[in-house]
């Protein structure tokens, strides 16, 4: 690893609205990126590149160093950044093993919670660092991924708070490609704050089964939203993990203002006839219902939202 002059092999697994936009970036700045994709995703990249559309970047067309649907194809990775669903993690986790080495930091970006958790025992020894990214892009077409709004931001850590060398080394390069990118050394607590966010607001959605307009129109919504939110920041910090006093209050006022046809993508997967176990509904609300049991915390409307859905 030659991080200085950027000799660094980096690898994107998943290249779908975030693995795509990342690694679009990363590929237009640098020449050693390489893409883990499939299906007719794979094949028009492979033939004419990844087109990016971005309100941040702008258009491009992006040519990776290399892309297989193979993990053993493209060989052992420098830094790895994952960009699977939360669905595909252990599937995910085993094929691309052959891109991991003692010394590949893997630095997952995905939904849910210090997702290094549950990767830890799927994947060889290795630098297993954890992130947070906040962009609104998605894959239009093959090949074509879309930013349509906001900045892309992205988080990094370690759950130990250490900081390696590759570490700052991935941060410096995906600043470089446009990414913007900070280091903490309380990236537990960034992911559940990511994790409370996004994670209280799909649970909202399940439970009532509607959107924004629905919720709100229920003279009990604030009490729902409230007791929702509530039973995160409870099993954080029974984890001990000290979540922003003001981050309840927030949350709330944020889902009073929303527009009454907002919905979450999981909520949106669920109520369009999805096979749950195609959604990260377990990955999302399964896990809070999981860590619920785990600490002793109760958490029935996760529970009563989980249920109501899984099939």
């Amino acid at each position: 690893m030659k991080m200085g002059g950027w000799k660094m092999k980096v690898g994107v697994f998943g290249i779908g609205g975030v693995g795509g936009f990342v690694g679009g970036a990363l590929a237009r700045v640098h020449g050693e990126t390489y893409f883990c994709a499939r299906g007719e995703n794979l094949e028009t990249i492979r033939r004419g590149g990844l087109r990016v559309e971005s309100v941040q970047l702008g258009n491009f067309t992006a040519v990776p160093a290399g892309i297989s649907e193979r993990a053993a194809d493209l060989g052992v990775m420098d830094v790895l950044v994952v960009a699977c669903k939360g669905y595909d993690l252990e599937a995910s986790c085993a094929a691309m093993r052959p891109m991991v080495g003692a010394r590949t930091l893997v630095v997952p970006l995905l939904n849910g919670v210090v997702v290094s958790e549950q990767m830890e025992p799927l994947l060889p020894s290795c630098l297993l660092a954890d992130g947070t990214i906040r962009v609104f892009s998605h894959l239009e077409a093959p090949g074509v991924v879309v930013q349509t709004a906001g900045q892309c931001s992205v988080v990094l850590g370690m759950k130990d708070g250490s900081r390696p060398a590759a570490l700052d080394a991935a941060a410096e390069l995906l600043n470089r490609s446009g990414v913007e990118t900070k280091v903490t050394d309380r990236i537990v607590r960034a992911s559940w704050n990511k994790y409370v966010t996004m994670g209280s607001n799909s649970c909202v959605f399940c439970w009532y089964d509607g959107p924004a307009g629905k919720v709100l129109a229920d003279p009990d919504h604030e009490k729902v939203i409230r007791a929702v939110i509530g039973e995160m920041t409870a099993v954080a910090a029974a984890q001990g993990v000290d979540l922003p006093a003001s981050l309840p209050d927030k949350l709330a006022d944020a889902f009073e203002k929303m527009p009454a046809d907002t919905v979450t993508s999981l909520y949106r997967d669920l109520s369009a006839g999805k096979d749950p176990a195609r959604t990260e509904l377990d990955h999302i609300i399964g896990r809070m219902v999981r860590l619920g049991r785990e600490t002793g915390v109760p958490v029935p409307y996760h529970e009563a939202a989980y249920e109501k859905w899984r099939k």
